[in-house]
């Protein structure tokens, strides 16, 4: 009898532990962690948070103060209420988590949770001690009753234990902490321990160090794995034997393949836990970076499931050959959501034997895709593993990012995804032979126009990475089969990476700028005594360093070049750094060589001579009058320039080595840009070695590049004597360097603001009054920076009429 009790508690426990794991803890997906590129977006949102959050404290903003009298202090009958949820979303979360370790311990979770907030514990502590206790905020009578402390360590460190542990539990205990300590923070600021700004972004500190451990290390899939789907998956009536992970995978889906008892190929499709932030995050991805924000945005898991398979269905009666459908729902203890369907027999297109692909199944596949455009279906990820090639005809799979009643650049993207993973296994010219026989001149023109890697799936564009002249070929031969102009490209990006680092530079450079205009303001008197002889001055200097780089620049070549064109190019260069700064500069000197006759080889060759000629002369004037200048400088009087200072020094050298760490360390990296680089600097030093056959040209670049230098220096010196100040040629030239390196690290088109602020920095410390140098920079960049840029523009116009770029 006591054997049969304890055998019916021991089976009691055996249900009851799946249950309570699964009510807890999210999939364990047999240990396997990934490292997701939301997590490298989530750490890069945090630090721009911080980051901004910083200059915003330390402005003390009415409308931040406003808001935190108007919810401080609560009513009276709700003051106990308010705190409690404080303490439950900072305190009580940490603690719920910490007996949750106990009482069902993942020893990983554990490790990362308390490396977490030992993390953060420091970062706080860094920060504290480099801002002071307040970040740098100014004590007034509007702050009496609040606390401006800086960071908030108790709410950093819980939302960095919260967050490193969500991801090893369930979605239900997973939104409940979320829940805690958001209103835990909202009720912070109500009970008046820390202001809205400082909450914030102490909450992206936490949110950050949790971004890096997760990139770091990876985090759980919050799927369940093969074995535990192979039990499962019966819940659904389906029966799958020898299940296996596809080799590429979806954050939030997993994809896997395994087979009946006929040994037919049953693949199935798991939307985990993770599927709706997936789903929330790819969206506002598309949505901030494409104009095609790409499919419905589906939050419940088992919807997304049914859209799939609805699709399907729809695909189906469109007369296109698709999976069957055997089964859709939800399986298992954590009640995932899935979708089985059985393939027909046949290949991948990735993998199909060459044989296979004659010109009869080529015509099948856009005459498949074409059934689809008919029935305003757009597939979403065409590609060459969702076409197979069967012998029941092509058949299309995985219609997870399908849309019905699509619009036409969604039509129009699927044909092109279709003929680009066409190309790269049978080549551009038979895909355009297919072409010519299925499409007609308008659908092949509607498709060139968004023949383009941003609308391909990420195996054709790793494919196009060995042939990167494939597609400009693709477009060229299509339109020639169907008798059509290869039609310009649609614009399939809202924002590139480019536009948006300058953009990010700009908004530091309008700051900077802003605090230079702020400081003319209180320098106006000085500029209106200016000796204006010396002004006078200072425009003609500012000028003719364009006339020795123009001179520099015409040495950088084999043979000869006209010096009017060269001045020509640097004066309109002057517009160019404005608007795209010195990569800019770089490209139009590279296609002003290619314009006067030299091949693609010899223009960038020549292109990178100039600048690091330029470059050079900086270091080596740097070098030479630093002994010389030591000894006019002295450390900054106030707190805030030597934080400032500290600041931008960091920032430089933190950047420099993060970027020179990852590239060394990386093989991938390594690789990547040694191949890059190499044959770059092998044809530099083969121009190089051209050039040094005539000295004179040698010569004539040192010269041209270090009088470039002398006379911008010679520029500031005469703006510091209109205001009746003198510096040193040596101090001169250290200031402009140092200015220099940190307009050039910071992406800011032309180091507007930047450079303003370093020269400013440098004067003053130099021992010019500040008054006087903020006068004598703003003259010297009104001249070289400001001015220069309208009569830039006008000969960059003049160049693009006379075909010079």
């Amino acid at each position: 009898m006591a054997r049969v009790a304890s055998e019916e508690v021991a089976g009691t426990e055996r249900r009851v532990a799946p249950r309570l794991r699964a009510a807890l803890l999210g999939p364990r997906g047999g240990g396997t962690t990934r490292r997701r590129a939301s997590d490298a977006f989530r750490l890069g949102f945090a630090v721009i948070v911080v980051t901004v959050s910083i200059p915003v404290m330390q402005a003390n903003s009415a409308a931040e103060l406003r808001l935190a009298h108007f919810l401080n202090p609560p009513p009276e009958a709700i003051s106990w209420l308010v705190t409690t949820v404080f303490w439950l979303g900072s305190v009580g979360v940490i603690v719920l988590l910490a007996v949750l370790g106990l009482l069902v311990p993942r020893l990983v979770a554990v490790r990362w949770t308390a490396v977490a907030a030992v993390v953060t514990w420091a970062i706080c502590l860094l920060l504290g001690q480099i801002l002071g206790p307040s970040a740098g905020r100014p004590v007034t009578d509007a702050l009496a009753g609040l606390d401006p402390s800086y960071p908030v360590t108790q709410f950093a460190v819980t939302i960095a234990v919260a967050s490193t542990a969500l991801p090893y539990l369930s979605r239900p205990l997973h939104r409940m902490v979320a829940s805690l300590v958001t209103l835990a923070s909202i009720a912070a600021v109500v009970t008046g321990s820390a202001l809205p700004v400082n909450t914030i972004s102490s909450l992206a500190i936490g949110w950050g160090v949790a971004a890096a451990l997760h990139l770091a290390a990876g985090s759980p899939l919050g799927l369940p794995s093969t074995q535990e789907i192979t039990k499962w998956i019966t819940d659904l009536g389906v029966s799958v034997e020898g299940i296996t992970r596809a080799p590429r995978q979806t954050w939030g889906v997993e994809r896997l393949a395994g087979h009946d008892g006929t040994g037919r190929t049953i693949e199935l499709s798991v939307y985990g836990r993770d599927a709706s932030d997936a789903r929330v995050l790819a969206k506002l991805w598309r949505f901030c970076f494409y104009r095609d924000s790409g499919p419905t945005l589906i939050l419940d898991r088992m919807q997304q499931v049914e859209h799939e398979a609805f699709l399907t269905f729809m695909a189906e009666r469109a007369g296109v050959l698709v999976p069957e459908v055997l089964a859709a729902g939800r399986f298992g203890p954590s009640q995932d959501a899935a979708l089985a369907t059985r393939l027909p027999y046949g290949p991948l297109l990735a993998v199909a034997d060459d044989t296979l692909l004659d010109d009869e199944t080529l015509d099948e596949i856009l005459q498949t895709v074409l059934r689809l455009r008919k029935a305003r279906l757009a597939h979403g990820t065409l590609g060459a593993e969702t076409i197979i090639i069967s012998a029941a005809g092509v058949c299309l799979r995985d219609f997870r990012s399908a849309s019905a009643a699509s619009a036409d650049a969604r039509l129009d993207g699927d044909l092109a995804a279709a003929l680009a993973a066409m190309a790269v296994r049978t080549g551009a010219e038979r895909t355009a032979a297919a072409a010519g026989r299925v499409l007609d001149a308008d659908t092949a023109h509607g498709a060139l126009v968004h023949l383009q890697r941003a609308e391909l799936d990420p195996l054709t564009v790793r494919a196009l990475h060995q042939q990167r002249d494939l597609l400009p070929r693709l477009r060229a031969a299509v339109a020639s089969a169907t008798g059509i102009e290869v039609p310009k490209l649609a614009e399939a990006k809202r924002i590139s990476w480019v536009n948006l680092i300058f953009g990010i530079g700009t908004l530091i450079g309008v700051w900077a700028i802003i605090g230079v205009l702020a400081d003319v303001g209180e320098s106006l008197d000085v500029i209106k005594g200016a000796s204006w002889g010396w002004v006078a001055l200072t425009f003609v200097l500012a000028q003719l360093p364009i006339a020795a780089e123009a001179w520099a620049l015409n040495s950088a070549v084999p043979g000869q070049l006209p010096y009017g064109r060269c001045l020509a190019l640097e004066t309109s260069n002057t517009f160019t750094a404005l608007v795209g700064g010195d990569t800019a500069v770089f490209a139009v000197r590279v296609r002003f060589f290619q314009r006067q006759g030299y091949d693609a080889t010899a223009a960038v060759s020549s292109g990178a001579i100039a600048t690091t000629a330029s470059w050079t002369a900086k270091g080596l004037l740097f070098l030479i009058a630093l002994p010389f200048a030591a000894g006019n400088f002295q450390a900054p009087s106030s707190s805030s320039d030597r934080q400032t200072a500290i600041w931008v020094v960091l920032a430089v050298v933190l950047a420099a080595g993060i970027a020179i760490a990852v590239v060394t360390l990386v093989p991938r990296l390594r690789r990547l840009a040694s191949s890059k680089v190499r044959p770059v600097l092998v044809s530099i030093w083969s121009n190089v070695k051209r050039i040094a056959t005539e000295p004179r040209k040698i010569a004539y670049i040192a010269a041209g590049s270090v009088l470039a230098q002398l006379l911008v220096a010679a520029a500031l010196g005469a703006a510091l004597h209109a205001v009746g100040q003198r510096a040193s040629l040596a101090t001169i030239l250290v200031v402009i360097t140092l200015a220099s390196i940190i307009g050039g690290a910071v992406p800011v088109p032309g180091g507007l603001g930047v450079v303003e602020a370093g020269l400013i920095a440098g004067l003053t410390a130099a021992g010019i009054p500040q008054d006087q140098a903020v006068a004598a920079v703003f003259i010297q960049r009104l001249f070289t920076a400001y001015l220069p840029p309208i009569w830039g523009w006008a000969t960059l116009a003049w160049m693009r009429r006379r075909e010079y770029v």
